[in-house]
């Protein structure tokens, strides 16, 4: 992995981990879409899927009822062990152990009460396709971004019609006579 790269992840995870902790986890969305732009620059599959990851915890860990659940500290635990474990694991650069805790998040949803891991599975089905559409709006492709996440173009294509983004009426340049008027003006 890319030192740029781990350094983006380290700094979000790490943020995340302490969002989570000190029950600041309104905060979790603001820290994926911090990263979804990182991963319109690389195009990493690491970034995007920790952007993924965490604006999917964003949304679990706002629905207070889903606390009340028979399996929710179990799902917080499991979520906490495995942020600390990324972190350890990308600081000794070790990105094949580093690759299992952020598996091991998405793995502990099959241990889990039928309702809770239902929404769960939801949540993060829906993230990836809501991150698709953030990358698609900074400019990278439909094509990419699906194979980037793994998800179909129809399900983005889909996601983005609903939403608007491609409504967006393109930037409209200035004649060069009057660019350059302006410019004489700001300098003269």
């Amino acid at each position: 992995m890319e030192k740029d790269v781990k350094g983006r992840i380290l700094e979000i995870l790490k943020d995340s981990l302490n969002a989570i902790a000190f029950n600041k986890t309104n905060n979790l969305r603001e820290y994926s879409d911090k990263i979804i732009h990182s991963a319109s620059i690389y195009q990493d599959e690491n970034i995007v899927s920790v952007s993924v990851l965490i604006y999917a915890l964003s949304k679990i860990y706002e629905r207070k009822n889903y606390r009340n659940c028979r399996d929710w500290e179990k799902f917080n635990q499991i979520v906490v062990i495995n942020l600390k474990k990324a972190v350890e694991t990308l600081e000794k650069d070790n990105d094949s152990d580093y690759y299992k805790a952020i598996k091991g998040i998405s793995e502990s949803i099959n241990g889990l009460d039928r309702k809770l891991k239902l929404y769960i599975e939801q949540v993060f089905e829906k993230a990836k396709i809501h991150r698709a559409s953030r990358l698609h709006e900074h400019g990278i492709s439909v094509g990419r971004t699906a194979d980037i996440l793994g998800i179909s173009k129809w399900e983005i294509m889909d996601y983005i019609g609903h939403t608007g983004i491609s409504d967006v009426k393109e930037s409209k340049t200035i004649a060069i006579d009057r660019r350059l008027k302006k410019a004489r003006e700001i300098f003269l």
